[in-house]
């Protein structure tokens, strides 16, 4: 699975994986999450995150053994409320299944 493009306006975002209990996913590596802060992003500001359970390079969260997990997005400090009802006005991340690889 693939998570890419951009985020609404925040000072300060996270991205992190839990399973569907709600728990952090156990790995080898001990990556969690990104933030805003550490994703590396290309040129025009977009970024892709891979998750899966194999090591890829740039942004990359480990699934360890589980096939099923909740990505979830924190925005801190923005303008998008409950009251923002456009994508025009609130640009989401995209989210893409790919094949094994």
């Amino acid at each position: 699975m693939v998570l890419s493009g951009t985020t609404p306006q925040a000072r300060y975002w996270t991205v992190t994986l839990y399973d569907p209990q709600g728990s952090l996913v156990a790995n080898s590596v001990q990556r969690y999450g990104f933030t805003s802060q550490e994703i590396i992003r290309d040129q025009d500001g977009t970024f892709e995150l891979t998750v899966g359970p194999r090591a890829r390079p740039g942004n990359w969260l480990p699934t360890g053994a589980i096939e099923r997990y909740v990505l979830v997005l924190r925005l801190y400090d923005t303008p998008i409320g409950v009251a923002t009802r456009s994508g025009r006005d609130a640009p989401m991340p995209a989210i893409a299944q790919r094949g094994c690889r």
